[in-house]
């Protein structure tokens, strides 16, 4: 092991001046502060990094054999918690585990860890890897909704892999003097080139990203577990998966409904099936619209006329014509 460490008492990770190599399970514990190093053989263990600060962004170039990073509920409470790492991808390949939705990244990608939730971030093979590790304050500062870029992976672009071409030479640099003029710049700089590349990320469809579908499974799932409480909203639909509303409303922009239009109709589904049901005949309409999820008769019976052009009553006195019904909801 070469180099040496130069911690702080404020800094997101270990500082390595000038860089450092580590190897075998000794290597893994030093670079254990953030999170946990694992090696499925870790006295093949190696790996070199380099390190600098630009006032509030730590920059971290990573060259690295195989290497899981876990973090774990107990480490939430530290203060690398208030940061969002990217992760761009010289060469290798990164796969990221967290709030139960996946992404992967390759050359020239860059892909997103959040250190205020559990993750898993596996690095396969021998890779070069520079980490950027961004304040959630400074990224809700410029309109930058963190939770909305777990599990999104940017594609390669010049404008990715100039990012990680410039940090990596950051990272190994002696620019960052604390109160040097030109340190705030590169700072300045930085955080521009960031948000441009984040913004890729945010700004585009993901209706074809490898975490999408997987989603608005999610999403449909909880709306069919909680579509009859009437206080469901489209934002506690996007809690529950861990995203924005905005980006949940992005992932349904090329599905047939809404995430609000599947609620209504699952709904009215449901008001309809207890209707013409023989075994719920003692229920009136207005507690069959109650159970399932309206505040009130009146917005059961609008909403039943919307999306079947019947009338709940009518539904009720003529059950052969329930299928229709049933169906265009």
């Amino acid at each position: 092991m070469t180099g040496r460490s130069l911690p702080q008492a404020s800094s997101l990770t270990q500082r390595f001046h000038g860089g450092v190599r580590v190897s075998g399970p000794a290597g893994l514990d030093m670079l254990s502060v953030a999170a946990e190093m694992v090696a499925g053989h870790p006295e093949r263990f190696r790996a070199e990094m380099s390190s600098a600060d630009f006032g509030s962004i730590r920059v971290n170039r990573l060259r690295s054999t195989a290497v899981t990073v876990i973090r774990p509920p107990t480490m939430l409470s530290d203060e690398h918690s208030a940061y969002l790492s990217m992760v761009c991808v010289r060469s290798g390949e990164v796969r990221v585990e967290q709030n139960r939705v996946g992404a992967r990244a390759v050359a020239g990608e860059v892909t997103f860890a959040d250190f205020a939730a559990p993750f898993e971030v596996g690095l396969s093979r021998r890779g070069d890897y520079v980490f950027i590790y961004l304040p959630h304050a400074l990224l809700a500062s410029r309109s930058v909704d963190s939770r909305a870029l777990v599990g999104a992976t940017v594609p390669a672009s010049p404008l990715s892999e100039a990012l990680a071409a410039v940090l990596a030479q950051f990272a190994a640099s002696d620019l960052c003097r604390p109160g040097a003029v030109e340190t705030t710049l590169i700072e300045h700089a930085i955080v521009d080139l960031c948000l441009a590349v984040i913004r890729q990320a945010t700004d585009r469809s993901p209706a074809h990203d490898e975490s999408g579908a997987q989603n608005r499974a999610r999403a449909r799932e909880f709306v069919d577990s909680h579509f009859t409480d009437p206080a469901l909203t489209v934002a506690d639909v996007a809690a529950s998966i861990n995203v924005s509303p905005r980006y949940l409303q992005k992932l349904f922009e090329s599905e047939e409904h809404s995430v609000y239009d599947l609620i209504r109709r699952r709904r009215v589904r449901w008001g309809i099936e207890l209707l013409t049901d023989p075994t719920h005949a003692d229920l009136t309409i207005s507690q069959v619209a109650i159970r399932s999820g309206f505040v009130g008769l009146s917005q059961f019976s609008r909403a039943v006329r919307d999306l079947t052009g019947s009338s709940p009553r009518s539904i009720r006195r003529e059950p052969v014509g329930r299928g229709q019904g049933s169906g265009s909801a």
